[in-house]
């Protein structure tokens, strides 16, 4: 019994070494893994400052680049107003060169409609007072005719002047109107040529002997005017009584 309890005892005491030597590695294996992911998870730390660098330096260099487009963005809007200013400024001197343009070309084709319109004025005025003298007024009427011509008509009605004042006195001749149209045919603001038709009544002592009525003609007349001092005078009227003398 004695014998046996001691081994029991033996048998008790080392069952707690082989215990012991079971959880020794374990507990060294717990330490050991411990270091060991200790040792993994630390390795990640020393490559951290190889990224931060590089994020560091990439940085900079987008926020160098930053500026410049912003730059460039506020150069270009500062430039929008100077461009709008400058294309307003074109638009508006070609509206103004047209406006003066137009007003010029206006203003010229209204002078023309104005010298047109007071040619053919004074180109009836002229058919009228041509064609009605006479015995009692013919001096008057001579001195009428020449200050209303000019050139060469003027001339020539000077030398036939004079003829035409001895038919009118001596057949006691007398001429009036009661018919006056002029349509303008061509010319500019400084010369036109006007168609003058003219309505005339004239008598003379023969006709009056003979106790007939006036006689009525229409004369057709293209009269060239010129203006001088600001007045259109007539240079060419064909009459064909004049036409007659002068032959």
């Amino acid at each position: 019994m004695a014998t046996d309890d001691v081994g029991a005892e033996n048998q008790n005491s080392a069952a707690p070494k082989e215990d012991a030597k079971v959880d020794a590695p374990a507990e060294d294996k717990t330490v050991e893994i411990g270091k060991a992911g200790d040792a993994v998870a630390a390795e990640p730390t020393p490559a951290a400052p190889t990224s931060e660098p590089l994020q560091a330096t990439d940085t900079p260099a987008k926020g160098a680049a930053q500026p410049v487009s912003q730059n460039r963005g506020k150069e270009r809007g500062a430039m929008v107003p100077v461009i709008a200013a400058f294309v307003a400024g074109v638009l508006l001197v070609a509206a103004v060169t047209a406006v003066v343009v137009f007003y010029r070309q206006a203003s010229n084709r209204g002078d023309e409609l104005d010298a047109h319109a007071d040619a053919t004025a004074a180109a009836c005025e002229y058919g009228k007072l041509i064609s009605t003298y006479d015995p009692q007024t013919i001096d008057d009427y001579l001195k009428k005719v020449d200050a209303a011509s000019t050139g060469d008509w003027k001339d020539q009605f000077a030398k036939l002047g004079q003829d035409l004042k001895g038919v009118v006195v001596d057949a006691k001749a007398s001429s009036s109107t009661y018919d006056m149209q002029c349509g303008f045919q061509s010319g500019d603001t400084e010369s036109a040529k006007v168609l003058v038709v003219i309505g005339q009544t004239t008598t003379n002592v023969n006709i009056v002997a003979a106790n007939k009525p006036p006689s009525k003609v229409e004369l057709v007349v293209v009269a060239g005017l010129k203006k001088v001092d600001d007045k259109w005078l007539v240079d060419k009227f064909d009459l064909p009584i004049l036409k007659q003398m002068g032959n």
